[in-house]
């Protein structure tokens, strides 16, 4: 009997070559299978973040220019109600070396028009028109910051206030950058008034975030914005990712302070076939009549990953963008930015 369980026990000792080899099979199959699963979770998790990425900067770049064309021609607490002043289209290039190119004057009242934009066959600004892609369209902002501040507390003698009048003094406003000139006083005759202080922002689209370097530097299209704020002129890259944008203005031209009909350039002398209300020839009186603003934006991924090539993409112009063929995904995203402080005034009249 102990014999017998000898023998077996020597038979059961070690394994054959084929049943290592047939388990190393097994083994690395399984193994090809872990990592082939791991390599698939790890490519739909960058694809995932690649879209979420795109999608929050789409809609971070609409709720910036939403925020800042909503403010456009704040101009503290007053309005001179419509086709009281003559509306300016100064340079978004000028500073505060000369306060008369801001588009500033109280007699005869001029005040810069809310919303001045650059469509796509004009010349944009020479302050960024070297970083903006060719042939790409631009919006410029007029306005003041919310923020009131106390004249008695102003140190600076570069950056412009607005200061409003309440007390009939005969000056609707100043605009100034000396505080000796901030003198306007409230409805007491007393006391002064609170001063503004004066911004203007450009959007537009740039080739690159980074664009050191030369050519097109990192190669990211990107949202940027020039700003003429605190008295200094700046450029800032504000969302990476947006390669092309859109801007149909709502034109109000009954006076009523809803659009009418929606335009690419209002600067036009012959009126569109969409609008069929009183056009101006003059420049300044069809910006002073925007109410509104349609923004499209084209926003792409930050890495390429396997786009639909033969996709176009609607920014309501008269043609589709694209196809692409480099591999990117891209999504229009939309919105309709009203401008209550000359839609609102016109209401209310």
């Amino acid at each position: 009997m102990m014999a017998k369980r000898a023998r077996l026990l020597a038979k059961q000792q070690g394994m054959s070559l084929v049943e290592i080899m047939i388990s190393l099979g097994l083994g690395a199959f399984m193994l090809l299978g872990i990592i082939s699963l791991m390599a698939s979770v790890s490519s739909t998790r960058s694809a995932l973040a690649n879209t979420s990425d795109q999608i929050e900067n789409g809609r971070y770049a609409l709720q910036l220019l939403s925020e800042d064309i909503a403010l456009a021609g704040f101009y503290g607490m007053y309005h001179p109600g419509v086709g009281v002043a003559t509306y300016t289209l100064p340079d978004p290039c000028a500073n505060a070396t000369n306060i008369s190119d801001l588009g500033f004057a109280a007699s005869p009242l001029q005040m810069p028009a809310p919303l001045v934009g650059y469509p796509a066959t004009s010349t944009l600004p020479s302050c960024f028109a070297t970083e903006a892609v060719s042939d790409s369209e631009a919006l410029v902002v007029h306005r003041v910051e919310p923020t009131q501040i106390d004249v008695s507390t102003i140190t600076s003698t570069n950056i412009p206030y607005l200061q409003i009048a309440d007390c009939d003094a005969g000056l609707p406003f100043v605009l100034s950058t000396a505080k000796n000139d901030l003198s306007l006083q409230i409805k007491d005759c007393d006391t002064l008034a609170v001063a503004w202080p004066y911004v203007v922002r450009s959007y537009f689209i740039s080739p690159c975030e980074d664009c050191s370097g030369g050519g097109n530097g990192d190669g990211k299209p990107t949202l940027k914005m020039h700003e003429f704020s605190g008295g200094v002129l700046s450029t800032k890259a504000l969302v990476a990712g947006v390669e092309d944008i859109h801007f149909s203005y709502g034109m109000d031209l009954d006076l009523n302070g809803s659009p009418d009909c929606y335009v690419s350039d209002p600067r036009v002398d012959t009126a569109p076939t969409a609008c069929a209300g009183t056009w101006q020839v003059d420049d300044w009186k069809n910006w002073a009549n925007v109410v509104s603003v349609r923004v499209s934006m084209l926003v792409r991924g930050a890495t390429a990953s396997g786009g639909d090539a033969a996709k176009t993409y609607d920014m309501g112009r008269s043609s589709r963008s694209g196809p692409f063929s480099d591999g990117f995904k891209r999504q229009v995203y939309s919105s309709v930015i009203s401008v209550p402080n000359v839609g609102g005034v016109r209401e209310s009249e």
